[in-house]
């Protein structure tokens, strides 16, 4: 198999209608969805994806190992969503830590469509997130930006379970939800009256 040459402008044209395909999809069902009106608040549904989520990861052949794992801190506010998360590597080799804003989203009904920038690499990545009950199907559907070097540990398609509601925020979550929430007042005062 042979490779061409690209210059830059060229594979920029090439990666941008890449995304633009394998996006458009999404929007498009993300759309009919609306237009059928299967957002949670038209079902009068309680649940939104705020809270925190994670799936741990382990070496099965090696208990005495640490695990590793991702976890997800989300706000959830009407149908946007913002968030941080964290990634480690089985015997935590290798952290991820995204800032406090590294996830930002719509929630259509049951199902969360997210892009997830990288707090190692800057790639960002498309994700969507189906909610049921206190599991989130997460996958990793596209990548929006390479990263230029680094590994990024963030999951690709995984179950992840919602931390019980009856305990304590982390302190993570907390400053997710203050990050969040200065967002959410600084769009409403710059939206158009």
């Amino acid at each position: 198999m042979e490779y061409e040459e690209l210059t830059r402008e060229e594979y920029a044209r090439r990666a941008s209608a890449m995304i633009r395909n394998s996006i458009r999809p999404m929007i498009i069902a993300l759309l009919a969805c609306l237009m059928a009106g299967c957002a949670s608040h038209a079902r009068g549904r309680a649940d939104t994806f705020t809270g925190e989520w994670s799936v741990k990861w382990c070496d099965k052949t090696d208990l005495n190992a640490d695990c590793g794992g991702f976890s997800v801190s989300l706000v959830q506010n009407g149908d946007r969503l913002c968030g941080s998360y964290s990634g480690a590597r089985v015997r935590l080799t290798q952290i991820d830590e995204g800032g406090s804003r590294a996830i930002h989203g719509v929630v259509v009904g049951d199902t969360a469509i997210l892009t997830v920038e990288s707090g190692r690499s800057g790639a960002i990545y498309l994700v969507s997130a189906y909610m049921r009950g206190d599991r989130i199907r997460w996958k990793m559907r596209d990548t929006v930006r390479e990263a230029e070097q680094d590994i990024d540990i963030i999951a690709a398609d995984d179950e992840l379970e919602r931390r019980p509601r009856e305990t304590e925020p982390s302190e993570r979550h907390a400053d997710t939800v203050a990050a969040c929430s200065a967002v959410s007042k600084a769009e409403q005062s710059n939206a158009p009256e």
